[in-house]
C-alpha cells in the first residue's frame, strides 16, 4: 500500500515567494494594506494618523479606513483620538466649532462609558453616558459653580442632590 502525503504550499499565515520580473520590466509596488499619513479632502477638511485598507463589498473592493490613533479637523470640530474602521471609537477628545468640549469613551461615534463634558457657558457634566446622552452615574456643575450628583436617565437628572455624592 502506498501512501500519499499533500503539502499545503505555502504553509497558513504565509505567502509564496514572488517570481522577480523579468529583465526590462517595470517593476508595480504593491499597495500598503495599512500605514499612517495626513489626508485633505477636497472640502478641505483633514485628517491626520493611521489607517487601514478594508474590505467594503462582497467582491473584495478596498476602501482607506481610519483606524488606530488620528486627527480628524472638519468645519471647525476636531477629533484627536481612537478610530476603529471609520468609527470614533475608544478614548478621545471632540472639540466643537462652537466652543463646546468632550473627553471620553466613545462607541460607534457616540459618547459612551466614562466621560466629561463642558459647555460654551462653562457648566459641564463628568460620569456615565449611553448612546450619545448622560446616562448613569454623574454629576452636572451650573454656571454659578453648584454641583448637582446623582443619576441621569436618557439627558436627564430627574433627582439630583446638590452638593457631594
Amino acid at each position: 500500500k502506498a501512501t500519499v502525503s499533500v503539502l499545503n504550499w505555502p504553509p497558513a499565515g504565509h505567502t509564496a515567494p514572488k517570481m522577480p520580473p523579468k529583465k526590462g520590466q517595470a517593476v508595480e509596488p504593491e499597495e500598503p494594506e495599512e500605514g499612517s499619513g495626513t489626508y485633505v479632502f477636497e472640502d478641505g477638511s483633514k485628517y491626520e494618523g493611521a489607517w487601514i485598507m478594508h474590505a467594503v463589498t462582497e467582491g473584495g473592493d478596498k476602501a482607506i479606513m481610519r483606524h488606530g490613533q488620528g486627527k480628524m479637523a472638519e468645519n471647525g470640530n476636531v477629533y484627536d483620538g481612537e478610530w476603529h474602521y471609520d468609527t470614533m471609537q475608544g478614548n478621545g477628545a471632540f472639540r466643537f466649532e462652537n466652543g463646546s468640549a468632550y473627553d471620553g469613551q466613545w462607541l460607534q461615534n457616540k459618547f459612551e462609558g466614562k466621560g466629561a463634558f463642558t459647555w460654551p457657558d462653562g457648566s459641564a457634566y463628568e460620569g456615565c453616558w449611553r448612546a450619545g446622552v448622560m446616562h448613569g452615574e454623574g454629576t452636572y456643575t451650573d454656571v454659578e459653580g453648584r454641583a448637582w450628583h446623582g443619576k441621569f436617565y436618557n439627558g436627564t437628572g430627574p433627582g439630583l442632590k446638590l452638593g457631594c455624592a
